[in-house]
């Protein structure tokens, strides 16, 4: 009778709603939502106003435009990477493991990197070994930069590993390639060329970028749908927030318009490239070339793709941005043949894209000055709008490209963000001093 109690009462203070663990083919769309709202959220609009790609320009924008933030600026974004990602992204690769299902464990590997490699890029030291283990490591130590970025590594190599492995991807719920372990593979070896690129190791960059992304439909995208809780999250930022972020006299829009052909030194209109589609895409006409007062586009024209319509994916790893990767290591490792090659299957993908737009193929004699590099950057630069990448670039080349400081008394681009005043407050091993916004990280020094 003893038993027969017991199993009638067996389980019945569990919560069925709260589970304790959960199989990692539910937990692993969670990770994909939460690398999403990582990179093109909060992420996004920050370094895109400090690329000067966009303008802050209504209440805390104002200040956030001009680098004025506090510790407390990033306490989300730091939240949403290590919370919503970086551990979730850690707990589904264990289940996946526990289940036998190694290609799972991969591609939950692949968001950890991704969301790692951002972080570690912004912040410079970050936890990331001890991270995400609080019953353990309730202060997790720092990690230097350069380890971080050894790490990510390897943990791309592992995923790739495990990616042709046993197991299986569930179709529904991949929400960026439907279960395709190859598209995933070619994702990591794009990935493992960014970090590499970050780190200025140009020949491994390369040798990655050419195992990477082959097809600008197989881009690593964030897709979007006209419904609610699914739209582009610039359509809701734009319609919410209307005013705080435009283009007004930003860089990248001067460089992009054909209306300013004449007056910037550095913009992208020539003979051979017709720039008007791709800067209709992201920006409102200004009311006269001289004034640069321009506005970003909010999904509003229905006769035209933009950028924030409430259904346009966001793009998080590209086929155009590994093709720019092999062309920037290649101009720098003395191959411009190479460089060149890939620059114009670049430029190729772009006709595609913007097909009222002109790209025709590029000659050695048609670069400006005969500075390869520089216009290889210069592309990166208005291809990335919106991306942290851009951001990243800036810092990692000098500002090769020009984008002009913002605010007064400023001298140089900001190099980092803060170290958010949650982590400030909780964790004994923040570094100290804690460095200042215009701080290089260590690999950028």
């Amino acid at each position: 009778m003893l038993g027969a109690c017991q199993d009638f009462v067996e389980d019945l203070d569990v919560d069925p709603n709260s589970p304790a663990s959960a199989d990692a083919t539910n937990t692993i769309q969670g990770v994909m939502l939460a690398d999403i709202v990582f990179h093109e959220g909060d992420v996004s609009r920050t370094t895109g106003m400090w690329a000067g790609q966009f303008t802050g320009s209504d209440r805390q924008y104002l200040s956030t435009d001009i680098y004025s933030v506090t510790a407390g600026t990033f306490d989300d974004l730091w939240a949403t990477a290590y919370v919503g990602t970086i551990t979730q992204a850690r707990l589904t690769e264990a289940t996946a493991e526990a289940g036998f299902n190694l290609k799972l464990k991969g591609v939950a590997q692949i968001l950890e990197a991704h969301a790692a490699g951002t972080t570690t890029s912004l912040w410079g030291d970050i936890p990331f070994r001890e991270a995400g283990q609080r019953a353990t490591f309730p202060s997790p130590k720092y990690d230097p930069q350069a380890q971080v970025y050894a790490d990510v590594q390897a943990l791309l190599d592992d995923a790739i590993k495990n990616l042709a492995a046993g197991g299986v991807i569930p179709a529904t719920q991949d929400i960026f390639y439907a279960g395709n372990a190859t598209k995933w593979t070619a994702l990591a070896y794009s990935l493992k060329a960014r970090y590499y690129l970050h780190t200025k190791e140009y020949a491994a960059a390369k040798a990655a970028a050419a195992r990477g992304i082959s097809l600008a439909a197989n881009d690593f995208v964030a897709p979007h749908a006209n419904l609610s809780g699914a739209q582009n999250l610039y359509y809701q930022f734009l319609g919410n927030r209307n005013g705080y972020l435009t283009g007004d006299n930003a860089y990248a829009p001067k460089l992009l318009d054909p209306a300013q052909k004449s007056l910037i030194a550095n913009n992208r209109n020539n003979a051979k490239t017709d720039e008007g589609a791709r800067f209709s895409y992201f920006y409102e006409p200004a009311s006269t070339p001289a004034a640069a007062d321009y506005e970003l586009r909010q999904g509003l024209t229905a006769t035209a793709k933009e950028f924030s319509d409430p259904d346009a994916s966001f793009p998080l790893v590209t086929y155009s941005e590994t093709q720019l990767i092999i062309a920037e290591t290649s101009a720098r490792t003395g191959t411009p043949v190479d460089a060149l090659a890939a620059l114009n299957r670049h430029r190729a993908a772009l006709a595609v894209a913007y097909p009222t737009g002109k790209y025709e193929p590029l000659l050695l004699s048609d670069i400006a000055g005969g500075d390869l590099l520089k216009e290889i950057l210069t592309e990166r630069y208005v291809t990335l709008i919106g991306q942290a990448e851009a951001f990243t670039d800036a810092r990692r080349t000098n500002n090769i490209v020009g984008i002009p400081i913002k605010g007064t008394g400023n001298t140089t681009l900001p190099q980092r963000f803060l170290y958010p005043q949650s982590e400030v407050n909780a964790n004994a091993n923040v570094p100290n001093p804690i460095p200042g916004l215009f701080v290089k990280t260590p690999v950028n020094n």
